[in-house]
């Protein structure tokens, strides 16, 4: 353990610090911090988008952009080594992509 920590914190926070770096890259550029929520969540689900498309269309450094999104690919991939490690037996998944669109207390 590392000052007291240990591998499920450090992994975590090398994670909150590459989101922050990627965030960081957006925000420098004047774009919203849902674009850079954006950029995130495609690299955390495994997007394979480009990164250079990426930087053009909002308007990005493309080399900041990349060195970001590749630390947090790496952050993400070591975050879940040290889970996986944590896990013992099956795992199930469950994503409820439904969608209620109904206003909150039955109202339309």
């Amino acid at each position: 353990m590392l000052n007291g920590k240990g591998p499920i914190e450090l992994a975590r926070e090398r994670l909150v610090k590459a989101v922050n770096q990627v965030l960081g890259v957006v925000r420098r550029k004047g774009r919203s911090r849902k674009v850079g929520l954006a950029l995130v969540l495609t690299v955390l689900a495994g997007g394979r988008a480009s990164v250079r498309n990426a930087a053009e269309t909002f308007g990005l450094d493309y080399a900041n952009l990349l060195e970001a999104l590749g630390e947090l690919d790496g952050a993400w991939r070591d975050y879940l080594e040290v889970l996986s490690g944590l896990v013992k037996g099956e795992v199930a998944v469950i994503i409820d992509d439904t969608v209620d669109h109904d206003a909150p207390g039955g109202g339309t």
